[in-house]
């Protein structure tokens, strides 16, 4: 694929670097000689050194010990590609891997790679967006390398049907892994597309499609996600709704895990669409426990048109059932959703 006419280039992953790393963190505090990663590589022990080096200069401190090797003391705090490739690929996903230091949208991204022919599935990652979007052609503030921006793009080529709660389960999957780095604060999705956290949001989800007559040919989704960034530092606007993963947690979380974590978590939800005939009863039993409106007075707006009611969980297409004051229900299959103030 040309990219002569855009300002974004993709960092490539170094396979030196993965293949070195990869005997690092497998070792864990045990050292690694020289000779191993050498004959491993295929290349010169002075060679090793260097590109140890440059592993340094990325933000790899890497202990050396005379006659016992090397052996990685802390990892870069920043997204890193080869980091980020041996991190997935020990979780067992072989999703190809595309990172950008700058990029105007991951979701754009995936939709050009799409378009050029690109082999699915594969994930966009990014330190930045200059174009960021969200649901509803909101923009989405991307410009902090704390935090995670990404897209996976799929090709299924199947009914729509059977990915019609693909946001859903990807929201379910992400939130369940999520809790591991956050083990004391209940993270929850805001039907359809919001993660929240007491109230606040942290992250949110958008999805993509191209559909042929009766087949989905191309499916994106992308995710923001506020992992380390510092909610002082949010626009003022967004300030007092949003929060991150640092502001919950309390710590500096590992943003290469974090990632490959999602990831992982949004391959997991696009299996569980495409390999099962019916899933509805598990999930709107996977649902509820995750739900951030349920027993709230919420107001939808669908169509131009305001409906409140008392959220009671979805239903089994994935709507959301608000009970009317008058006892009856109605199935929002659409629509903007905001609590009732």
């Amino acid at each position: 694929m040309s990219y002569e006419n855009l300002q974004f280039a993709p960092r490539e992953v170094d396979e030196d670097s993965v293949v070195i790393l990869k005997a690092l963190l497998e070792a864990g505090d045990r050292y690694v000689s020289g000779s191993l990663l050498a004959e491993q590589l295929g290349v010169s022990r002075p060679a090793v050194h260097g590109k140890l080096d440059k592993l340094r200069e990325e933000g790899f401190e890497v202990d050396a010990v005379r006659n016992r090797g090397y052996r990685i003391k802390t990892l870069p705090e920043v997204l890193h590609p080869a980091l980020l490739r041996c991190t997935l690929e020990g979780r067992g996903s072989k999703i190809g891997l595309r990172y950008f230091p700058v990029l105007d949208s991951t979701n754009s991204e995936a939709e050009r790679r799409i378009a050029s022919g690109e082999s699915s599935p594969f994930a966009i990652v990014s330190s930045c967006q200059t174009n960021g979007r969200g649901r509803l052609g909101r923009v989405w503030q991307s410009n902090s390398a704390d935090n995670l921006y990404l897209s996976v793009g799929f090709e299924p080529n199947i009914p729509p049907q059977q990915l019609q709660h693909f946001t859903l389960w990807a929201g379910i999957c992400i939130c369940r892994q999520l809790q591991g780095f956050v083990p004391k604060a209940p993270l929850k999705i805001k039907w359809p597309n919001d993660l929240h956290c007491m109230g606040r949001k942290f992250a949110g989800m958008l999805t993509e499609a191209k559909l042929d007559a009766d087949r989905i040919r191309s499916i994106i989704f992308g995710l923001g996600l506020n992992v380390n960034g510092n909610p002082n530092d949010f626009p003022d606007e967004v300030r007092p709704l949003a929060t991150s993963l640092h502001a919950i947690h309390g710590e500096t979380l590992p943003l290469n895990d974090v990632a490959a974590v999602v990831i992982c978590a949004i391959e997991e939800a696009y299996q569980t669409c495409i390999q099962e005939t019916d899933t509805t009863d598990k999930l709107s039993d996977a649902w509820e426990p995750l739900d951030a409106l349920a027993g709230q007075q919420v107001t939808a707006i669908q169509q131009g048109v305001e409906i409140t009611g008392i959220a009671s969980g979805i239903d089994e297409g994935g709507a959301l059932l608000l009970l009317m004051p008058d006892g009856s229900q109605k199935a929002i299959r659409a629509g903007d959703v905001t609590l009732k103030k």
